[in-house]
């Protein structure tokens, strides 16, 4: 997998979010197992939490 790429593409787009939790799911073996769905879930429920702590300033990691 690219990842490298990826990650510099996620973080030039603005989503902090997603790049991390991406970064977090590639150093994880167990991510293997997951469908590309629950993939895309997981990016997308760690972008939405991001952008909300920022914006509320609640920041949790």
């Amino acid at each position: 997998m690219l990842a490298h790429p990826t990650l510099d593409k996620l973080n030039a787009m603005g989503l902090t979010g997603m790049a991390k939790a991406f970064n977090e799911l590639i150093s994880n073996g167990e991510s293997e197992q997951l469908s590309h769905a629950e993939w895309l879930g997981l990016l997308l429920e760690r972008e939405w939490s991001w952008r909300y702590n920022a914006r509320w300033g609640t920041f949790s990691s």
